[in-house]
């Protein structure tokens, strides 16, 4: 799957994924930003209400 390219890094990036829990979990939201050749991805996760 050449379009999920740009994201494997991230199932790997431990740090990454502890900087994404603190943000979430102090109510804040997580925003990643990847791109490829031909585009440019942004993904946010929003907290749910009420986990800060």
């Amino acid at each position: 799957m050449a379009y999920a390219q740009p994201g494997r890094y991230w199932l790997r990036d431990e740090a990454e994924h502890e900087r994404a829990l603190a943000y979430l979990s102090g109510g804040t939201a997580y925003q990643l930003t990847l791109h490829d050749d031909t585009a440019r991805y942004l993904l946010t996760v929003y907290p749910p209400r009420g986990a800060a």
